[in-house]
């Protein structure tokens, strides 16, 4: 297997992957068990591990990655359960309505703060019809869970986000949803410097490591857990768990700050870029996040506006103080941006965080608006990011949208110009074209 190959390098390789085998890649090297269920486009992901395992891979633990293919998600998240609670650092991969089949055990891993890592290809929910294609609307059915959420915009972060969320949760034994863009992140190819074994093996916390596997049940070690409480201690309980979600996100940057130093590579969790005194920004978090840039990049430098881009990574827990610390302090206006949608709500989730982190910061004089984008894969383009700044930019700003598809029903829709090339000069584009199933897809990717 070519892949085993370049994974057992020791010196780590350059390697053409998409964001499932960069997620894939970490998973494998930092978990005792993964039980998977097929479900697009996720799928991948446990396709690989089953297949590394099988080839007889060696991880970080000094063992092969023991891997159960479940009857469905609900049966992997409940298997997943209990092989956490038995000491076994686990995981597993889902996206869409399977990834709402794991919630009820969801609440459970994180209440009982066992240390554990869900890979998940966000992916558009089954409502008026199917969609297999990517949003974020499944991640964010999950945001009251108790569950760290971990953005990545690319390839490339898939793989150093998937990283930091392993080394996160086996020391401060919270739970982490790292989520990527269905497809477009997930099945998108480039290329990347795959972490080794040996460097993830060196960033490895061996006294947690011992701690979570003293902590598993045990007959010989017998004790209470999972009792019913009564309205006299249930809300202490609950309240208890705070310091642990208090401090996480400055763990969450002690282990960038480990990947900085062995790697170069550098994430923020709160990441501004743009023009130093931006008068407006857009606040947006995925894949999206690399078009709003690059065209925020292209009005700074050749037309002179003071606008920018803030990519939240860290959504869960919020971290205000970081994410005020990133925004220009010259900033007059937000615009917030979802891809997601919550049928009759103020707002959708990203913008309501935003705007309640500016009320309570005192910052009523910044005016904040929010959109949605790119439901079901809809494209999302440099023309429609230059509508959005438009549309901040006027007098009397829609302050809901969409963008990216004509509403002739509701007239919430933003009016979307001509293509805007943001590519720096001599760049070249090809596009690969086929008929379905004739293995186009396939043959590109190899």
């Amino acid at each position: 297997c070519h892949d085993v190959d370049i994974i057992k390098k020791d010196s780590g390789s350059n390697a053409c992957i998409d964001g499932c085998q960069a997620a894939a890649h970490v998973a494998y090297a930092l978990s005792d068990i993964a039980f998977i269920y097929p479900i697009t486009p996720s799928s991948p992901m446990g396709e690989m591990v089953d297949e590394w395992a099988a080839q007889g891979l060696i991880n970080c633990f000094g063992q092969k990655l023991s891997v159960t293919e479940m009857q469905s998600e609900a049966g992997a998240a409940g298997a997943l359960h209990g092989a956490l609670k038995a000491g076994a650092f686990g995981t597993t991969f889902t996206a869409s309505q399977g990834l709402l089949l794991m919630i009820p055990n969801m609440f459970k891993i994180s209440g009982e703060l066992l240390p554990c890592v869900m890979h998940v290809a966000a992916r558009a929910l089954a409502g008026q019809s199917l969609s297999i294609f990517g949003d974020h609307t499944d991640v964010m059915c999950c945001r009251s869970t108790g569950w760290a959420m971990l953005a990545s915009e690319s390839v490339e972060m898939v793989q150093h986000m998937a990283l930091l969320s392993h080394l996160v949760t086996m020391e401060r034994r919270v739970p982490v949803q790292h989520f990527f863009d269905g497809f477009r992140t997930s099945h998108e190819v480039n290329k990347v410097k795959l972490v080794d074994y040996e460097t993830m093996k060196g960033f490895i916390d061996w006294e947690a490591v011992k701690k979570h596997h003293e902590l598993a049940m045990n007959p010989r070690h017998p004790h209470m857990q999972g009792q019913s409480q009564g309205p006299d201690i249930f809300f202490q309980c609950v309240e208890a768990a705070n310091p642990l979600y208090d401090g996480l996100a400055d763990l969450f940057e002690a282990k960038a700050a480990l990947l900085k130093e062995k790697t170069g590579h550098s994430y923020a969790l709160y990441a501004y870029e743009g023009h130093p005194e931006a008068t407006h920004v857009v606040v947006v978090m995925g894949s999206g996040a690399v078009t709003c840039g690059e065209t925020a990049h292209f009005l700074v430098n050749e037309k002179a506006q003071k606008v920018g881009v803030l990519k939240v990574r860290l959504f869960r827990p919020w971290d205000a103080q970081r994410f005020l610390a990133a925004l220009p302090s010259t900033v007059q206006r937000v615009c917030v941006l979802d891809r997601t949608k919550e049928p009759g709500s103020m707002g959708e989730p990203l913008f309501t965080d935003v705007a309640a982190t500016l009320h309570l910061a005192g910052k009523a004089e910044i005016v904040c608006i929010g959109g949605r984008y790119g439901l079901g894969s809809k494209e999302f383009t440099p023309n429609m990011v230059l509508s959005i700044f438009e549309n901040l930019f006027s007098d009397s700003p829609k302050p809901r949208f969409t963008v990216g598809i004509n509403d002739d029903v509701t007239n919430l829709s933003l009016p979307v110009g001509e293509w805007l090339d943001v590519l720096p000069p001599g760049t070249t584009e090809c596009m690969f074209y086929g008929l379905g199933s004739d293995g186009t897809v396939g043959a590109n990717k190899s």
